[in-house]
């Protein structure tokens, strides 16, 4: 093992620790070594391991951190879990790339933060929608000022038949919730970065339940839950384990009358997914997936599509640009890009969505 590269442990032996952090973390094998890996079950923990090459397996975490000693540990786990092993990882001096969301509340989330400045360690929670190049031009146009006072944006992420029956998501003890978590924070993070994070004021949301408990009998492939590669030894699935929503639907107000609207679901009675983001101002608008500019030029409407670069040609280029991040944020090269007080608003808003939809009635933020 080389001393000058920076060691890498890895919480986690799901799809998005296989596909997405393992891939990244060896993209980058000149500056970083992945020197172990830490599961519940061990013959998945091993598998993984000799799967990927990593050095040591373990089933106790504690274990693993005080053994292999990371400078940087990628937590991979449930949500429920993402407070404890972050907590545990810094404490133990290490950095965290932490997967979102960051955690099942805003006060777990804001303990993470807590501990890191006080350990003076970074919490990266990995948000990595925001590293796609199309949302860079997106936010680039926002700053300066093409769409004028922005007053409405609306995301939405919808699965017909996408709900993911390879690991715990299904199960509230363990995710602490559904499609919100899975999809919604990936939405309400792309668009409040790209409008730079106005303040919020209030939620008002409705969550349902109508596919995930019960056994439709329809033929699904794991590329429409969003897991096109990394799925190794699944757990067994049972329809009769999903406690979560599989549809969530709301409005968020922030200042100066601007409304967001959001829309995320597993399962829905539609023709085809849908992945979109837009944005109204008072000078333009734009719209993502693909990223188009709507606005007017002398007596004439126009609509203007910015030629952005192609992202990297891997599955889950994200994480591969957040690792890449990260090492250049350690030496000191960058500044963070998830700030902490953005991460924690994220946590409010989610909160407020579960809140709202159990009372029936809008939280006030």
């Amino acid at each position: 093992m080389t001393t000058d590269k920076r060691k890498v442990a890895i919480i986690g032996t799901g799809m998005i620790a296989n596909a997405g952090h393992v891939p990244a973390w060896k993209n980058l094998s000149d500056q970083v070594e992945i020197v172990g890996v830490a599961g519940t079950d061990r013959e998945r923990t091993e598998s993984m391991a000799r799967r990927e090459g990593i050095p040591q397996s373990f089933t106790d975490l504690q274990k693993m951190l005080t053994e292999t000693k990371p400078d940087i540990v990628s937590i991979t786990s449930p949500n429920h879990y993402h407070m404890e092993h972050s907590v545990a990882a810094l404490e133990a001096g290490a950095h965290v790339w932490c997967e979102k969301p960051a955690a099942t509340n805003y006060a777990d989330a804001a303990r993470m933060f807590e501990v890191a400045e006080k350990k003076d360690r970074q919490l990266f929670i990995c948000q990595n929608l925001r590293f796609a190049n199309e949302v860079r031009a997106a936010r680039e146009l926002v700053q300066a000022g093409r769409l004028g006072d922005i007053y409405y944006a609306e995301g939405f992420g919808m699965r017909r038949r996408g709900i993911p029956r390879w690991g715990r998501f299904h199960m509230k003890e363990h995710s602490g919730g559904g499609p919100v978590y899975d999809l919604g924070v990936h939405l309400l993070d792309r668009v409040l970065w790209i409008m730079d994070f106005p303040k919020v004021q209030a939620v008002s949301s409705m969550t349902y339940t109508k596919f995930g408990n019960r056994d439709e009998g329809i033929v699904t492939m794991l590329e429409d839950s969003g897991a096109p590669m990394g799925v190794h030894n699944p757990r067994e699935y049972n329809h009769r384990d999903f406690d979560v929503e599989d549809m969530a639907v709301g409005m968020i107000r922030f200042e100066n009358e601007v409304v967001v609207n959001f829309k995320v679901s597993w399962a829905a009675n539609i023709p085809e997914g849908i992945w979109t983001t837009s944005v109204l101002g008072t000078e333009g608008g734009l719209d993502l997936d693909p990223l188009r500019f709507t606005t007017n030029l002398e007596r004439y409407q126009a609509d203007v599509i910015p030629k952005v670069p192609a992202d990297r040609n891997v599955a889950f280029n994200g994480h591969w640009e957040a690792a890449e991040h990260l090492i250049r944020v350690l030496e000191g090269q960058e500044e963070l890009l998830v700030k902490p007080n953005e991460v924690l608003t994220i946590m409010k808003i989610l909160d407020a969505i579960y809140l709202s939809a159990k009372e029936g009635k809008e939280i006030a933020i």
